[in-house]
């Protein structure tokens, strides 16, 4: 899919509030660094999107569930910049003190170890990802074996990871990756949209809320695949 540049990318990510530009000296220190609503009510859940594309997915979760933190990773400045205009818009123009729990970065998947501390995110979500077709290119997969181990090392003990796709053969792919890195599936459905929908938005409260992707798909009643994972202790 060709990406279409946006104009002043740069201008707009040095000017963002939630837009980290070297996020590797707060690894360990994500809820120090973001304010909630819930001062003093314990330790806030980490959640980060990898490849949070345009951003409607990260900043609704965000708006939505004030107590938690959200943090989102997407490593295409121009695309990046799409997510900050994003942000902007869902605070309503009132920046950080709208949405104090949202922060953006500009990593590869590969980095997020520089990023994070072991054992300090909560929950990984994967949200329509590139499902890289060609059998040459399996190990750009974010569920592949490349980036599992980082996933593991990452998630908390009682973390768990996220992912939903439209692409058949990329979910098949993941069904096999997932267990053999060392992840226990927990839930699955191929039809997230159809009758598993209640249940499993009760586990994952991301799944209330759609990305552009996937509200194209439903409109053309393509089904949705989805799998709720965790790291084998």
């Amino acid at each position: 899919m060709r990406i279409r540049y946006l104009k002043k990318t740069e201008e707009v990510l040095e000017n963002s509030p939630w837009v980290i530009d070297d996020p590797t000296p707060v690894a360990g220190r994500w809820r120090q660094l973001m304010k909630t609503g819930a001062e003093g009510a314990g330790r806030p859940k980490l959640c980060l999107e990898i490849g949070c594309g345009k951003g409607k997915f990260i900043c609704q979760m965000a708006k939505a569930h004030p107590d938690t933190l959200f943090v989102g990773d997407e490593r295409v400045s121009t695309i990046l910049a799409r997510t900050a205009l994003k942000a902007m818009t869902e605070s309503g123009d009132r920046g950080l003190e709208a949405l104090p729990n949202l922060r953006l970065i500009r990593v590869s998947a590969e980095e997020l170890e520089e990023v994070f501390a072991p054992g300090e995110i909560d929950r990984i979500y994967l949200t329509f990802s590139d499902p890289w077709p060609k059998d040459k290119h399996a190990k750009r997969r974010l569920t592949s074996d490349r980036f599992l181990p980082i996933y593991r090392k990452l998630l908390s003990p009682e973390g768990d990871l996220c992912f939903k796709t439209d692409n058949d053969a990329l979910f098949e792919f993941s069904l096999e990756s997932l267990p053999a890195a060392g992840f226990r599936i927990l839930d699955m459905s191929h039809d997230l949209h159809g009758e598993d929908f209640d249940r499993l938005s009760q586990q994952d409260p991301g799944v209330l809320v759609t990305t552009e992707y996937e509200e194209n798909f439903i409109r053309i009643q393509k089904n949705i695949h989805y799998l709720r994972a965790a790291a084998l202790r």
